[in-house]
């Protein structure tokens, strides 16, 4: 039986006794290695994308990734970009993600200057609305970037999609709420790994040691306040993002409709 060949019979080893939390642990750990594994075999494989080829640590990483939104490993590696060694999911991820678990995602307009995505919540009977145009990209420096110059379009739409997929379904894309789209268009690069350094004698002797510098301070940008309207759970961790945003200047329009749309959600579920 080769590596990648898997018993359909297997059963985890969890060791009886144990409490909830660390049997998922167990289960977590046996599919890291199951995934690892896997990963170390298709990578030298033409199977998987460019990106993931000769990198099986970072190819396993997207299978567990897609593993916890219901991926095949296959799968994981064609819906997952890997940025800086980190899996992102692409727009069309996260709509596939959202329309597998019965919610509703609809393009009603998309060209090269406009794009309108129409969302609405598994029972719901109200659609939410995400429009993007060439104008707002470029308020925002988008149109200058190279996949926006090539197309504009479809970069408008995986925008829209990503937008309208965080407010009908933030619980069903698992915390990944930012797509490779977004992620490229704030420029990240992957920077290139230092190569190996030979070990002296030096590194045996005992140096002087330094008080740590203090942390610098990130900045609360409209980014993070995605990720905390997204993942609040009472109207009033809701209202403390608001005065965070407020102390931080942010205005984004988008980020008070999604502020709203969680607030709404939360009412409807109290």
């Amino acid at each position: 039986m080769s590596d990648i060949a898997i018993r359909a019979d297997q059963q985890l080893d969890i060791p009886a006794g144990h409490e909830p939390a660390t049997a998922q642990l167990v289960q977590w750990a046996q599919a890291a290695d199951a995934a690892g594994r896997f990963a170390a075999v298709v990578c030298n494989t033409s199977a998987v994308p460019v990106a993931y080829k000769g990198k099986p640590a970072e190819a396993a990483a997207a299978i567990l990734a897609g593993a916890e939104v219901g991926l095949s490993p296959m799968a994981s590696l064609r819906a997952f970009d890997s940025i800086q060694g980190m899996p992102a999911p692409k727009a069309i991820t996260l709509r596939a993600i959202v329309q597998g678990l019965g919610h509703e995602i609809r393009i009603e307009k998309s060209d090269e200057k406009i794009a309108v995505v129409h969302g609405r919540r598994k029972g719901d009977e109200d659609w939410q609305t995400s429009t993007w145009t060439i104008e707002r990209a470029a308020q925002m420096q988008l149109t200058t970037k190279a996949e926006w110059k090539k197309q504009p379009g479809a970069m408008l739409v995986a925008r829209a999609t990503a937008e309208v997929c965080r407010w009908i379904a933030s619980d069903a894309i698992m915390g990944m709420p930012y797509t490779a789209e977004e992620i490229r268009d704030q420029g990240v690069t992957v920077e290139a790994r230092p190569a190996p350094r030979l070990v002296s004698a030096a590194d045996f002797i005992e140096q002087p040691t330094e008080a740590p510098a203090e942390p610098a301070v990130e900045p609360f940008t409209a980014y993070h306040a995605y990720d905390e309207i997204a993942a609040a759970e009472t109207q009033t961790r809701l209202d403390e993002i608001k005065a965070a945003c407020q102390q931080a200047g942010i205005r984004d329009r988008d980020v008070l409709d999604a502020w709203s749309a969680r607030s709404q959600q939360l009412a409807e579920a109290a």
